[in-house]
């Protein structure tokens, strides 16, 4: 059984991983964090073995303070840093195992593979084409558009 401690386990992911993994026979969520309760990462009894994170950009940080103090692998799924907070992520993984994505959507990888492979084609056969695509997220999103795109000009 895999421990998980989640960093915004109230937020539209949070509250739909939570329900997958009290489902699941091969994770246990031993820690749920939100804003309301955060002070209860200074409380933990019990290592967990990996922290998810879909909070906010702070909350990351908290809960990355957390895990470089306990040697705690961290998935980082919130969006939103800046350049700066990119750059901080990236010193914290010298000292602990991360996965950051900015979408883990299926969609999202799916489309991302099939650019790939678009654009191989299209380089093939050397037609000069302009193509723009465009972030668009749910209404609800807090940061849409995310602030941050490591590929902006």
């Amino acid at each position: 059984m895999i421990n998980i401690l989640l960093n915004g386990c109230n937020g539209n992911m949070g509250k739909a991983l939570s329900e997958y993994i009290k489902g699941s026979s091969v994770f246990n969520l031993k820690y749920g964090i939100d804003k309301n309760n955060v002070d209860l990462l200074g409380r933990i009894t019990q290592k967990p073995d990996v922290i998810i994170d879909f909070s906010t950009t702070d909350a990351t940080f908290t809960a990355l303070n957390y895990a470089v103090k306990e040697l705690v692998p961290i998935v980082i799924a919130t969006t939103g840093f800046s350049i700066e907070d990119e750059n901080k992520i990236l010193e914290y993984s010298e000292a602990i195992p991360i996965f950051k994505s900015s979408n883990m959507s299926y969609g999202i990888h799916l489309f991302s593979d099939l650019v790939s492979k678009f654009s191989k084609k299209l380089n093939d056969v050397k037609i000069n084409m302009d193509i723009e695509i465009i972030e668009k997220h749910h209404r609800r999103k807090v940061d849409a558009p995310s602030r941050y795109c490591p590929y902006d000009s």
